[in-house]
């Protein structure tokens, strides 16, 4: 007896679990039908259920209005106004005693860049003090003759002789003083007695030096250029802008660009100047743009790839990864979501783009958009991808 009930058990228990493997399969398989069924009662698109949509991170919203801005493509470098560079050279032949900056040191107007020793600024000095002491003489020998001459006691012929030795030696004295004026030098120390065996050479700007040509002990002549500064706080953009696009271009203008040396980084000018001549060979002309170069991170010499704002309108857009190319045409997907389903139907709607904007895109519909619909903010080559991808079952 006790046999046979355990048998019995047994016999129960297998058709309980057989029952619910039987119910369970079903359950999958009207789920599958199901599915096949949404997706088969669209067309030209794509279907994704639930777990597929929160697997890609699509966003599904309403296209917005945005302001885009219109501009011009432009290349271009970083320069620098005459004004903000400069060449610094000896004003006299003399040598180097000392250099006292580096390359890339910064420095303020009038500071000591070298010191310079020679004989000949010696003896430039010693000539200054003679030409002092003569003058001195000769202007009281001007003074005895011309109370002379106006009393009629001496020949008119010696008062014009010494009054013209009187005015070539006040001529001399004041281009000495000129030429220690250029060097740095106090003539009225000079006139007291006080020789200065070496001149200090200063920087005509406030800056950075770019390049230093020399070395200690060497001569160096007046035409040479010694020291090259640069004054960064002051830095442009130089553009070239091509024939069809100059009569969008005017002062005042903003400007967006990029450098190699910073890449995702976008920079800021304003133009303030468009050239009046075309280039003959490449049929442009120069626009310049100042820059807000506060931090000094951009250098002369760099190369730019610009935008040039020329005007904004305000247009429906979509990000960058809402619009996906195909054939040459652009697309973006509509999405719907059927009533009681987790998944969502998107298919394509072929559009033209406009204005591209940092990481959005104007879009421009062929025909009338419903201001419900809703689209894919992102994802829509991967969208493209499945939707042929089904093509190519079929």
């Amino acid at each position: 007896m006790k046999t046979k009930a355990i048998n019995l058990l047994f016999a129960f228990g297998l058709s309980l679990v057989s029952g619910c493997n039987q119910h369970s399969n079903e359950q999958e398989q009207h789920q599958a039908g199901t599915t096949e069924t949404v997706a088969a009662s669209y067309q030209n698109g794509v279907y994704l259920n639930g777990y597929q949509f929160d697997a890609m991170d699509l966003t599904v919203d309403t296209i917005p209005q945005r302001t885009m801005r219109n501009f011009i493509e432009t290349n271009g470098q970083l320069t620098l106004p005459p004004q903000s560079q400069a060449a610094v050279t000896a004003v006299i032949g003399a040598n180097i005693q000392s250099v006292e900056v580096i390359e890339g040191s910064e420095i303020k107007k009038g500071q000591v860049l070298a010191y310079l020793y020679h004989p000949d600024l010696i003896k430039l000095q010693t000539e200054y003090q003679a030409s002092i002491n003569e003058l001195e003489y000769l202007e009281k020998a001007f003074q005895r003759q011309q109370k002379l001459y106006s009393e009629s006691v001496s020949a008119g012929k010696d008062f014009q002789r010494i009054q013209a030795d009187y005015l070539t030696k006040k001529g001399e004295v004041n281009g000495f003083q000129a030429q220690l004026k250029q060097l740095g030098i106090n003539s009225d120390k000079v006139k007291q007695g006080q020789i200065f065996e070496r001149v200090a050479l200063r920087a005509p700007i406030t800056g950075h030096i770019q390049s230093v040509n020399v070395r200690t002990g060497q001569f160096v002549s007046p035409q040479q250029v010694l020291f090259e500064i640069v004054q960064n706080d002051h830095i442009h953009v130089h553009f070239k802008v091509f024939e069809r696009d100059v009569r969008k271009i005017k002062e005042g203008q903003a400007v967006q660009f990029l450098v190699e040396s910073q890449p995702g980084v976008q920079h800021e000018a304003t133009v303030f100047s468009v050239g009046k001549v075309f280039e003959p060979h490449t049929k442009s002309i120069n626009l310049h743009a100042e820059v807000d170069n506060e931090d000094g991170s951009l250098l002369p010499g760099m190369y730019a790839r610009g935008r040039i704002v020329t005007g904004s309108e305000l247009t429906y857009a979509l990000p960058n990864e809402a619009v996906v190319m195909d054939n040459n045409r652009y697309f973006i997907f509509e999405a719907e979501q059927p009533q009681q389903e987790k998944g969502w139907y998107f298919h394509p709607v072929e559009v033209s783009v406009g204005i591209v904007e940092d990481t959005w895109t104007e879009i421009k519909f062929h025909q009338e958009l419903d201001p419900d619909a809703r689209f894919a903010w992102n994802s829509a080559y991967y969208l493209l991808a499945e939707m042929k991808k089904g093509e190519f079952k079929e």
